[in-house]
């Protein structure tokens, strides 16, 4: 009979960080409510963030540590050289570490002998290393190697981290989307939405907006943008709104949470999300749960998603970008074709069954630890 476990998240991220508040904690709260639902006690260890308070809720504890200030890489880097001490006073049967840009891995393996559960939430350190310049692709691989297991949200990352460990014990268990969202009325309210973390590179924003200025004079619905990020990044994007003259045909609302992200998802035209890397990003399905198509780029991170729920543009070709928010925008008649198969597709990965999985592959680790344990003594 599978025993009650206590499991620990350490997720840099958590759902009332009004720094970041994005996919990976809200994903973090979602599988940790319905593993306490299943007996299980859950401990997430947090980055700490102005205002932040160890607390419960819906049966999980949030245990903040690091410093706590309005700078969300400073906040980071401390979560990451704090996170070792943290470690060494944990009590739990398993831990499941969320992945964190830019390096990925916190090496967490090396400090403590509670199994490990790598996850893929960030696993792009070779974009990182891009952007900043860095080898953070060079850590990712080295610390990779410590982890004996693996949760991948795709083959594509149970591939990755193969190839960097053969020895990894892996299991493929997707992201979700609240079932709440199937039955929820929505309506075409006339404009495309983007919600995510503001991070323009990542999230290809750039790319959007010159497909968005190629349409000028043409666009047929406008396009919402929903998010916070870093602030020089939110200042970016609004300065690359008013470079490409496109201010009439693209509004940047900011952050949203609640009833108005609902709101905003339930009554979009279609959901909009030009990333230039992913890996198993909440958002698409959060579109498919409401009906709304996706229109983005061919990018590996987004393979998953289905065309019966999704238009995909060449990767990063502007015009092939510009025609499908034209042809999706455009045509009526197509977007309500995609509501049926959209919502058919979100159903297969509703939380309540994928928590289930998380919970099994944790029991299933400590088999595999006792039986090691059984070896090494006999």
């Amino acid at each position: 009979m599978e025993r009650s476990l206590h499991i620990a998240f350490l997720d840099f991220d958590e759902v009332r960080n009004h720094l970041l508040s994005g996919g990976q904690g809200r994903a973090t709260y979602e599988v940790a409510k319905r593993m306490v639902a299943l007996g299980h006690e859950v401990t997430v260890i947090c980055s700490r963030y102005p205002g932040a308070e160890d607390r419960t809720e819906d049966g999980i504890l949030y245990r903040h540590i690091g410093l706590g200030s309005n700078r969300i890489r400073a906040n980071n880097a401390v979560f990451f050289f704090a996170l070792p001490f943290a470690l060494f006073r944990l009590r739990a049967d398993v831990i499941i570490e969320c992945f964190t840009a830019p390096i990925s891995t916190s090496f967490a393996p090396l400090f403590t002998s509670i199994p490990v559960i790598g996850m893929p939430t960030m696993f792009e350190a070779k974009e990182f290393a891009k952007k900043y310049f860095l080898p953070f692709h060079w850590v990712e691989a080295l610390g990779c190697k410590f982890y004996k297991y693996f949760l991948a949200y795709s083959g594509a990352n149970k591939t990755k981290m193969e190839s960097l460990n053969s020895r990894v014990i892996t299991r493929i268990i997707p992201n979700g989307v609240s079932e709440e969202f199937f039955e929820h009325p929505t309506k075409d309210g006339g404009y495309a939405f983007f919600i995510g973390r503001i991070d323009i590179r990542q999230k290809g924003l750039d790319l959007l907006l010159e497909a968005c200025k190629k349409l000028r004079g043409r666009m047929p619905v406008k396009v919402v943008i929903a998010g916070n990020g870093p602030k020089d990044e939110e200042r970016k994007l609004r300065k690359l709104i008013e470079d490409y003259g496109v201010g009439d045909d693209v509004e940047f609302i900011g952050r949203v949470d609640g009833e108005r992200k609902t709101e905003l998802l339930a009554n979009c035209s279609f959901g909009i999300y030009p990333s230039r890397w992913e890996d198993f990003p909440l958002v698409p399905l959060e579109f498919a749960a409401f009906g709304k198509a996706l229109v983005s780029f061919d990018i590996e991170g987004l393979k998953w998603v289905p065309s019966q729920a999704s238009r995909k543009a060449k990767s990063f070709d502007i015009d092939s970008l510009a025609e499908q928010i034209l042809a999706v925008g455009g045509n009526p008649s197509l977007r309500d074709s995609f509501i049926p198969e959209c919502r058919n597709f979100a159903r297969g990965y509703g939380w309540n069954s994928i928590a289930h999985e998380y919970a099994d592959f944790c029991q299933q680790v400590l088999v595999l630890e006792n039986l090691r344990k059984s070896e090494a003594t006999a």
